[in-house]
């Protein structure tokens, strides 16, 4: 099959690498200086199940992406605006659009400018980061793919059925847990869910999981988070299991107490943050639906001034 990947970093390297591979035709779209690194040293993936080398197709160039059946999007959602003009290039020949991204808010962009038609929706779960060399590092055994269609079952050709059979096949090759699940919107607030409220305690506590929930104030804040963002997703029409607020505080106990947040790592660094996808897309989205999110609002407050990165500063400023 032939796939594109926009956005070989640490999600987007580490699939595309598996796939290609696994002999799949992937192609990846990246910047001048990541192209750059990927031409000379190849992708370097060090894993949990074994350390793989792979020299791909790389481009800089968005019109080499015609002929792709499927394209993964696998930038952060705040490099989606810079890469909006290279994605119409890269769809314009009737790709479908699989994005990867946290959150579920930037799926309206992707239906209002190709349709049903040409979008899956999905969600990854996976621990990876980029090294100071641009290695790819995987953390954690679990590297699972959830995806589906958007039109319902009445609506789809067979054109489209056969390329959903082709792109489970793929993933099957490169031996990454793929699974094609309907509703998928329903499927992508489950995640949002659980990453919004453990990236928003992470973040805002400084802290690991395990340190924001020993703590009741902390504790009341990550309940908190969980209940406004059931609230949302009710007011949305989202299906969610009436269990599932239960079912969320109880996966939260039994996780690594030294688990933290992609989130909270981007802040420890000085990095820019997906505040305005996760957090701030459940307070837009709040507002549009009017219900009231005061502890995610305190959450967006408190890592504002963090949003964009470390910002040299030229002195204290004291308060009198």
């Amino acid at each position: 099959m032939r796939i594109g990947v926009i956005g070989p970093g640490a999600v987007g390297g580490y699939f595309g690498a598996l796939l290609a591979q696994a002999g799949q035709d992937v192609t990846f779209l990246a910047r001048p200086m990541r192209a750059e690194s990927i031409l000379r040293d190849g992708l370097v993936i060090k894993s949990v199940y074994g350390d793989l080398l792979v020299h791909p197709n790389v481009t800089t160039e968005a019109r080499d992406l015609a002929g792709c059946e499927v394209i993964l999007v696998t930038l952060k959602n705040y490099h989606l605006d810079g890469a909006w003009s290279d994605i119409a290039k890269a769809m314009a020949h009737g790709a479908v659009a699989l994005p990867l991204q946290n959150g579920v808010l930037h799926m309206d962009r992707f239906l209002r400018a190709f349709g049903a038609g040409q979008v899956l929706g999905g969600s990854c779960y996976i621990e990876t980061t980029l090294d100071a060399d641009g290695h790819i590092r995987q953390t954690s055994e679990v590297r699972d793919i959830v995806y589906g269609p958007l039109l319902g079952p009445e609506e789809r050709d067979q054109g489209f059925n056969q390329m959903l059979s082709r792109l489970q096949d793929a993933f099957a090759s490169a031996g990454i847990p793929a699974f094609c699940r309907e509703p998928i919107l329903r499927e992508m607030w489950k995640k949002y869910v659980f990453l919004c409220a453990f990236s928003g305690v992470t973040a805002a506590t400084r802290s690991p999981i395990g340190v924001a929930l020993d703590n009741q104030e902390s504790a009341a804040l990550y309940v908190g988070l969980v209940e406004e963002l059931l609230a949302v997703a009710h007011a949305r029409g989202i299906g969610l299991a009436d269990r599932m607020r239960e079912a969320l505080l109880e996966r939260a106990l039994t996780l690594d107490p030294f688990m933290t947040s992609s989130l909270h790592r981007d802040l420890e660094k000085g990095l820019p943050l997906e505040l305005d996808s996760l957090q701030g897309a459940l307070v837009e989205m709040a507002e549009a639906s009017q219900v009231p999110v005061p502890w995610h609002k305190a959450v967006c407050a408190v890592l504002a001034p963090h949003r964009d990165g470390r910002v040299a500063r030229t002195g204290p400023v004291v308060a009198t």
